[in-house]
């Protein structure tokens, strides 16, 4: 994860656009933020990596 951050870079790469808002529609509360913050943060980074045994 990034940790010097310009504010262009912010508002590109965090803001939700149209279809990740459709993403939220069902959601509510913390739960929206939290999916919200998830799907931006797994945009930025991939996905984990899954463990073995």
């Amino acid at each position: 994860m990034r940790r010097d951050w310009e504010l262009e870079d912010l508002i590109e790469c965090w803001t939700l656009d149209e279809e990740e808002f459709a993403l939220l529609a069902n959601k509510s509360g913390a739960t929206r933020l939290g999916f919200g913050l998830m799907l931006k943060f797994f945009e930025q980074e991939g996905p984990v990596p899954a463990t073995c045994g």
